[in-house]
């Protein structure tokens, strides 16, 4: 199995390499979407040859550069660096494969296999002293080598750890494991390692795979190893895996020429997450019991940054995902979204709002492009606040024009009074607006509404969906704004008015003809709110 990593909006994205291969560049239809204007929008594929994966550029404006070099086809290894353009990508080989978990009997501590528990193994620095019972007779004290020895080694286990802590300080979430496992090789004399991590399903799979030597042949653990070791959090240290009995059925240690080995939880409380496996295959006693203290104590640290970079990266992705919410939905909306999931495509009744600049095109032909823009976005930012504070939605950005939702993507009972309220207000925050730009052409404003049922919402291709809404409903209310409403007016369909009439004074326009729509639709233009009687005393 092969994938490609990258980074997009902050966080490393892998996409599995089928073996049909895989197209990368612009277009929507690529497998692999890429939003950078210097990509092509058919870049280069990705062809699985065989035991191989070859990387073909698709005659690219900018070209295909794989480790530095321009290519228009080549072979690709495990780690090489792919640019399209000045976007860059990596080739992987997944670490499932590197990994194998071997079925083996159940362990016997002997034959120079020592298992600890890990609350054992660090209670040695983590532990007060008990206080001095002076009624009992003093014990010989240790002898000053002793105590020098047991220092030497609480100093090593906290040198460590300090150094680790400082690496993951500025080490980005998808960094930690690497950056554990380099200090794992830093400090423990191993050839080989790995740290596995359990998935949503709950199976181990390995996140970094480690060669001091720089080999990519694969590592061997017993299967029942890693369960012993998570089950009941235990360290294993095994000096000679060929002699050991608890290996005696294992023909893939014997294969493997697996000779000194070690496995610590990643533990943090009453939670494993995980497990570190280091090994050296060609050498016997290659650790000592004060390795795997320190390898017990780094699982432990570890696994409480490994957990905390979870978290942050969660927390980061929940900051993207409100933000991007938060430019089509209320506060209370993304809310509601992101704490029950993205609502399915359904039919609901809404009331759809067209809006839009009277005579833009003229207006900004006498503008620079930057003025335009200028103004589009005060504008835009002006018109979507009461959207919000009545928990509207903005469908889309059309040019000059504002398409909102109310009654989507949940339903409102009062959505066609929503979408009036906000029509009106919108009124009196351009009226706002030009004021604050005397001296300037005002901005005129006309607005269409239509209710009714309609499809609701994400829609797009698998890669990219966004939130609107569909029908007939959407088609009548934009027709209602382009082809009747005038400057400065408020135009509502006939829906709209059965609902509401009672409500407001309405100035009944007749039917009209609506372009695509073969009989005519009356519509009425929204005066004012109606005058509530006082009640008498």
């Amino acid at each position: 199995m092969y994938e490609l990593a990258f980074h997009e909006d902050g966080s490393e994205q892998v996409v599995p390499i089928r073996p049909a291969g895989i197209v990368m560049g612009r277009s929507p239809d690529c497998d692999v979407v890429i939003k950078d204007f210097g990509v092509s929008r058919r870049h280069a594929e990705v062809v699985v040859d065989g035991d191989h994966c070859r990387l073909i550029d698709l005659k690219s404006k900018n070209g295909t550069q794989v480790n530095g070099a321009r290519v228009p086809e080549a072979l690709l290894s495990d780690g090489d660096q792919i640019l399209l353009g000045k976007f860059e990508l990596y080739f992987r080989k997944t670490l499932d494969e590197k990994v194998v978990l071997d079925e083996e009997k159940p362990m016997l501590e002997e034959a120079g296999t020592i298992i600890r528990s890990v609350g054992e193994l660090s209670k040695f620095f983590l532990d007060e002293k008990p206080p001095e019972d002076k009624t009992k007779p003093r014990a010989a004290l240790p002898s000053p080598s002793g105590e020098a020895d047991e220092l030497g080694k609480i100093n090593r286990v906290l040198r460590s750890l300090s150094e680790l802590a400082k690496a993951l300080i500025s080490a980005q979430p998808e960094e930690v494991p690497r950056r554990v496992m380099d200090a794992v090789f830093e400090h423990i004399p191993a050839d080989r390692g790995f740290l596995m991590l359990y998935d949503d399903e709950g199976n181990l799979k390995p996140r970094v795979v480690h060669h001091r030597h720089g080999d990519d042949e694969k590592i061997t653990i017993s299967k029942t190893i890693a369960d012993r070791v998570v089950q009941d959090r235990v360290s294993i240290l095994t000096s000679d895996a060929q002699v050991d009995p608890r290996f005696a059925t294992g023909d893939s240690i014997r294969f493997h020429g697996i000779r000194s080995a070690m496995c610590a939880p990643l533990w943090k409380g009453d939670a494993v997450i995980g497990i570190i496996h280091v090994d050296s295959p060609m050498q016997t006693k290659t650790f000592t019991p004060d390795d795997l203290e320190l390898l017990s104590a780094l699982s432990n640290y570890a696994a409480i940054a490994i957990q905390q970079a979870a978290l942050n990266k969660k927390v980061q992705e929940e900051k993207i995902a409100r933000e991007r919410l938060e430019k089509y939905f209320s506060p209370n909306v993304a809310t509601r979204i992101l704490s029950e999931g993205e609502m399915d495509v359904q039919e609901l009744e809404v009331s759809v709002l067209f809006a839009d600049i009277v005579g833009f095109t003229p207006m900004a032909e006498k503008m620079s492009p930057p003025s335009v823009a200028k103004l589009l976005n005060e504008f835009f930012s002006r018109m979507e606040e009461p959207i919000f504070e009545h928990e509207g939605t903005v469908d889309k950005f059309i040019g000059d024009c504002i398409m909102a939702v109310f009654g989507a993507p949940y339903a409102q009972e009062d959505h066609a009074e929503r979408a009036v309220q906000v029509a009106l207000e919108m009124r009196e925050r351009l009226n706002e607006l030009n004021n604050e730009r005397a001296g300037q052409a005002p901005i005129q404003m006309r607005m269409g509404i239509h209710s009714g049922r309609a499809v609701s919402g994400p829609i797009g291709s698998e890669k990219r969906r966004e939130f609107t809404v569909l029908g007939d409903t959407v088609n009548i209310a934009s027709r209602i704004e382009s082809m009747v409403a005038k400057e400065g007016q408020v135009v509502i369909g006939e829906r709209t008015f059965e609902l509401l009439k009672g409500d407001y004074e309405f100035h009944d326009l007749g039917a009209v003809a609506l372009k695509g729509k073969s009989k005519s639709v009356r519509v009425y233009e929204v005066v004012s709110v109606s005058a509530v009687p006082e009640t008498a005393h």
